[in-house]
């Protein structure tokens, strides 16, 4: 299960039903964070929401109600850049604040996401009927509230697209986030080097570097790098394969964080490597029967992230296999061993100030 919030913080200020909080929550020595706006009359919920959002840099402004909620909304400077709206609220529901919100010219390209903690099997048509960029059921986890966040702060256009990128959101981050809610769209890299589809908590298809399915679902958040946009609307193409959030959390997201870490300790994804067969051949028995799928890939021309991208196991499968090689000396880098047998064949050289023999006529040595 996904961690969850942590304990719900005490409120600040107090406030009577429907009005603002006296003043923002924000983290001190910041210079001035996009600012959040949350509505929900649990203290203790609501507290919870904001304790994450100022953890990860947002300036939060919480009201309690509708109409407290809109008078926040009001004309710049000042208003905030994103919603998130609890369904029940004492004055009217989310669902009714988020369309006025979306009436409003000046807000109508607002972001609001809403949070429900009881769940109708008809919000999520009626989420996504009023124009809500998302409908969350809780409890939520705070790395998902904070990815949403940081993905919709920036606007939304007329296409209900966003843009980031994955030095400030990485898609691992960004994918868990979106299959907490309902919505459906599509986040595509940049220059098409490679996509994902997603439909109501699902991935449903991907395409990257000319694989399609869940091998290229993975691959795209291990490598897939650089600016992306998260277009929201309907995915009605059929897909090539179904992976929910639990699957994703619990199978795909720990491969990914190995992966990740040899990468930061490990051989650099540009290294050319080839074997020695020498090395290879003295080691043989003490290896696995499949190394031979990853040692065949090492030839010298091709770097370690094309062999990762080439070979089927998982990438941090490969990446431990080869880097285990390179310790035995079975992979070595291919420049060291082109020098080595360059060397092999030129013989040894002459030593600096030795004369080389001769022989003189008659067969005497000179």
């Amino acid at each position: 299960m996904a961690a969850e919030f942590p304990q719900p913080l005490a409120r600040e200020h107090g406030a009577g039903p429907g009005e603002p909080e006296a003043g923002p929550r924000r983290q001190p020595g910041r210079v001035r964070p996009a600012r959040v706006l949350v509505v929900d009359s649990d203290a203790g919920a609501q507290g919870t929401l904001a304790a994450g959002l100022v953890d990860a840099g947002f300036e939060v402004l919480l009201v309690a109600g509708v109409q407290a909620a809109l008078a926040a909304l009001g004309p710049e400077p000042g208003r905030p850049g994103l919603v998130f709206s609890e369904v029940e609220l004492p004055d009217g529901d989310g669902f009714s604040l988020c369309g006025l919100i979306r009436a409003e010219p000046a807000t109508a390209r607002l972001p609001v996401v809403l949070l429900s903690r009881q769940q109708e099997d008809f919000h999520r048509d009626l989420a996504g009927g009023v124009g809500a960029d998302d409908y969350l059921a809780r409890p939520v986890a705070v790395e998902d509230v904070v990815a949403l966040a940081r993905l919709t702060a920036g606007g939304r256009t007329a296409e209900a697209t966003f843009e980031s990128h994955t030095d400030t959101l990485p898609l691992a981050q960004v994918a868990r986030a979106l299959l907490s809610g309902v919505r459906s769209g599509r986040v595509v890299l940049s220059e098409d080097a490679g996509w994902f589809a997603f439909r109501h908590g699902l991935v449903v298809d991907a395409l990257f570097l000319g694989e399609r399915g869940s091998l290229a679902f993975r691959r795209l958040l291990g490598f897939g790098a650089g600016a992306y946009a998260v277009t929201l609307g309907p995915e009605l193409h059929k897909g090539s394969f179904t992976m929910d959030r639990d699957f994703l959390c619990d199978v795909v997201l720990p491969g990914l964080e190995r992966f990740e870490a040899l990468r930061a300790r490990g051989l650099p994804l540009a290294s050319r490597l080839t074997v020695d067969f020498t090395r290879l051949s003295e080691e043989l028995s003490a290896l696995p029967e499949d190394v031979g799928e990853v040692v065949r890939l090492f030839d010298g021309r091709r770097t370690l992230r094309a062999v990762l991208l080439e070979c089927r196991f998982p990438e941090a499968v490969t990446y431990e296999a080869a880097t285990r090689l390179f310790a035995l000396g079975v992979l070595v880098p291919a420049c060291l061993l082109e020098e080595r047998e360059r060397a092999r064949a030129s013989g040894p050289a002459p030593g600096f100030f030795e004369p080389a023999p001769s022989v003189e006529p008659g067969g005497r040595e000179g």
